[in-house]
């Protein structure tokens, strides 16, 4: 008979709920769904040594919360890919960078990625993607929030490389921030 399997998922019941309650109180999110957009085409002017002349494509993806209640903070985590080749071979973690998220619609101002590198080496000839960007962000106003790409600075080998939006960065991602 079923009774002794349903017996153990009713046990098991209250453990798991406990668990999930556990991990939202601490805000890690297990149940929240994120809102991966696709990566956004953001044209860069860069300067600094070794900037590249004109306007680079860059890719930019950025993974914000499907919602976050009014006050609550939006974990995003951010990727940056650009169609340039390497020259030479870069090894792993020499490149660091940040990038400016301006925020639009429930949000308003801006926050500053960091952490973002190359977690591999990167043989000559090769396109640079940078992982591992991080932002937190507080949004106190219910609606509907954006984020969109803003000013980056690109580090490698103890050279900055600034770069500003060439016209209008579309909207990389959004979070619904829900009345409380």
């Amino acid at each position: 008979m079923n009774t002794p399997t349903l017996l153990k998922r009713h046990r098991r019941t209250p453990a798991n709920a406990a668990l999930a309650l556990a991990l939202a109180i601490a805000g890690v999110g297990l149940w929240a769904p994120s809102a991966t957009a696709d990566p956004v085409s953001v044209g860069y002017t860069c300067t600094g040594p070794g900037a590249p002349d004109g306007v680079q494509s860059l890719q930019v993806t950025v993974t914000a919360p499907a919602t976050v209640a009014q006050g609550g903070t939006a974990e995003l985590t951010l990727e940056v890919a650009t169609e340039l080749k390497v020259p030479f071979g870069i090894p792993a973690q020499s490149v660091t960078g940040e990038l400016d998220l301006q925020l639009g619609g429930a949000g308003s101002g801006r926050v500053t990625a960091g952490g973002f590198t190359n977690t591999s080496a990167i043989p000559g000839g090769s396109a640079v993607t940078l992982t591992g960007g991080t932002a937190s962000v507080r949004l106190d106003t219910a609606g509907t929030a954006t984020f969109s790409p803003g000013d980056a600075a690109v580090h490698v080998f103890g050279v900055t490389v600034n770069c500003t939006v060439s016209g209008t960065a579309p909207v990389a991602a959004t979070t619904e921030v829900t009345a409380s």
